[in-house]
Order: structure tokens, then sequence, then C-alpha cells
């Protein structure tokens, strides 16, 4: 019964966190540009590629960007909890 309530906070927070990013002043910036400069240091080939292509994509988002991941986020997590009820 307390796991439907904490996901019904947590996707309302998403949906809350999702709508500042998307309505902030700062929504064309990208708050992590660089942060993924060392990524060559890993050992495995294949999961440096992997993983530069991910820190690429993540990277490059901007704010609005990540409000739109939480928003989609918070609605999924919401339908979830209603399908589970």
């Amino acid at each position: 019964m307390v796991v439907p309530f904490i996901g019904l906070g947590v996707g309302i927070f998403l949906l809350t966190l999702g709508i500042y990013f998307i309505r902030s002043k700062h929504a064309k910036k990208t708050p992590l540009a660089g942060h993924g400069d060392s990524i060559d240091t890993v050992d495995s080939f294949v999961l440096s590629i992997i993983l530069s292509i991910g820190v690429i994509l993540f990277c490059s988002l901007t704010v609005r960007h990540y409000g739109y991941v939480c928003v989609l986020g918070g609605l999924f997590i919401l339908y979830v909890v209603s399908a589970a009820w």
C-alpha cells in the first residue's frame, strides 16, 4: 500500500521538475557540456564506444530536453501506478 503512494509522489515530483526545467530561463543551456572528456580511460573497447555515445548524447542535451525526459518519466510512473491499482 505504501509503494503506490511513493510512486505517486515520485511521478508528481518528476512532472513538476520537468515543467520547471522546460519553463526555465536557462532552457537553452547545456549544463553537462565537457563532462565526458575523460571517457577514453575505460579498458574495454566496446564498453568505451557505448559509453562515449551515451555520454555525448547525455551531455549534449539542453535543460529543456532534460525537462521533457522528466515529464515523460513522470507520466510513465503515474501510468504504471494507476495500472497497478
